[in-house]
């Protein structure tokens, strides 16, 4: 009786092709045993592994069980053991997540030395009705109801190596009866009979609970699963699509997006987009379905500006303008506006300064050839004889005051940012071109009221901060 899909759908849907070397996890329990047989039948060329996670004394025991088990299906075994408990109690895990972290993380980082095609696992349709169940009770997106992947690439431990599952759609009581068949002597594990564990709950509390209503309730989910992960596949392209248009930039620790058109997507895969943000930040953390947090993120779409909000993992969002950031708390993120040095500088008319990848110019022109009717915030037009030729640049300080151009009475520098919607990490090294304390220019708002052009101006002074290679056009 087999277990595996035909050859043609391991090809096609698994990725195992004739050939492959194949990596599979071997606990010794019926499933992975009977997956490790199956495929050395089939003609896989295989290499077991067994990771002892040290929850109990027999562990080490058990593990040259596993390997007899091994060598009488010809396959030397590959053996690894982590402290679980201790990882565990240091991450602040439950017992389960802390041992599948860590036998992944064996599982892949053998896979990788050894040049493994693929990592497989003995997952089977039992534990996908039981994985839609735990997802739907713990409340879940199409993302967690659509279980688990027959192939998951790129995965959490790898963008090269899948993680493969053959027995998902094979139901345990198949998976014992061919292990009676090929006479295989499994070990069993005495934890999966323990409630503790929330799973085992499920398996040996809930699930024969559901089944007085629908005998079929496993199989039901299961193929629910399967149904729903055919429409995931679907929404899945449209999010690479979307990811496309809405991402700006990205470095190993922050994620920069275009707000507006994150904001205009439709709402499914503003969902979507939000949560691949923090399954690219944090490959290995499965806390990324969560409803709150996706919710706490939307909200913050709508809103021009925010100071940053600790979302998830000690990642961080912030609405910054045209921006939204979704970031590590010890990201340095870009600063794409101009920035005056800590200490000020002294800047002659005419002349030019450099600001760190923004130029400062300043020319004197008649008046009557000033642009009075000036669009570009990053320029300004005033009166050359007040302001001087020896002016400074530098960085607001306390009590700074300004009055705009055109308003009646100063107000605090502090205010005109705010009232400006100035991102928070942009203002305190936001350049000021000043005459000695009294700010002249604030560069991407306003000019000052006291050195307009006057209708008796004889020179006018041209102020501009431009980015220094949009100088660069020859």
């Amino acid at each position: 009786m087999p277990i595996l899909p035909p050859v043609e759908r391991l090809k096609e849907e698994f990725g195992l092709a004739e050939g492959a070397r194949l990596l599979v996890g071997l606990s010794g329990g019926p499933d992975s045993l009977a997956v490790t047989h199956a495929l050395r039948a089939a003609g896989f060329a295989l290499r077991p592994v067994h990771f002892d996670h040290q929850l109990r004394p027999e562990s080490s025991e058990e593990q040259q069980r596993v390997a007899t088990l091994a060598a009488d299906m010809g396959l030397d075994l590959v053996t690894g053991r982590g402290p679980v408990a201790a990882h565990a109690e240091v991450e602040q895990l439950s017992i389960e997540e802390a041992a599948r972290i860590l036998r992944y993380r064996f599982l892949f980082t053998e896979a990788a030395g050894r040049g493994a095609d693929a990592v497989v696992v003995a997952h089977n349709a039992d534990d996908q009705a039981e994985t839609v169940l735990m997802h739907l009770l713990r409340g879940a997106g199409l993302d967690g109801l659509s279980g688990m992947a027959p192939r998951s690439l790129p995965n959490p431990w790898s963008d090269s190596i899948p993680l493969v599952r053959p027995l998902l759609y094979t139901s345990r009581d198949a998976i014992e009866a061919y292990c009676q068949a090929h006479d295989l002597q499994p070990i069993q594990d005495p934890s999966n009979e323990d409630v503790g564990f929330f799973r085992n709950r499920l398996r040996h509390e809930l699930l024969p609970l559901l089944a007085d209503y629908n005998p079929q309730a496993k199989a039901h989910l299961a193929q629910s699963a399967r149904i729903l992960a055919a429409d995931q596949d679907l929404l899945e392209a449209l999010t690479d699509t979307a990811w496309s248009q809405v991402l700006l930039a990205r470095d190993m620790n922050y994620l920069q997006f275009d707000r507006l058109a994150l904001r205009d997507q439709p709402l499914a895969l503003q969902g979507r987009l939000l949560r691949r943000a923090h399954a690219v930040l944090r490959p290995a953390s499965r806390e990324g379905s969560d409803f709150a947090a996706v919710e706490r993120a939307l909200d913050l779409l709508d809103q021009a500006f925010s100071a940053p909000q600790d979302w998830l993992d000690n990642l961080f969002i912030l609405s910054e303008g045209a921006a939204f950031w979704v970031a590590d708390w010890q990201a340095e993120l870009p600063r794409p506006w101009p920035q005056a040095p800590k200490d000020a500088l002294a800047f002659e008319v005419p002349g030019a300064l450099d600001l760190g990848g923004w130029q400062l110019t300043a020319t004197e022109v008649p008046a009557e050839a000033a642009g009075l009717d000036n669009p570009d915030a990053f320029q300004a037009w005033l009166d050359a004889d007040l302001a001087g030729a020896e002016l400074l640049v530098r960085r607001r300080q306390p009590g700074d005051r300004f009055q705009p151009l055109g308003l009646d009475g100063s107000q605090k520098l502090a205010d005109v940012f705010i009232n400006e919607k100035q991102p928070q990490r942009a203002r305190d090294a936001w350049p000021l071109v000043c005459k000695g304390q009294d700010i002249l220019w604030v560069p991407g708002f306003r000019s000052a009221h006291a050195y307009r052009l006057r209708p008796d101006s004889r020179q006018a002074l041209h102020l501009r901060l431009q980015q220094a290679s949009a100088n660069r056009v020859e």
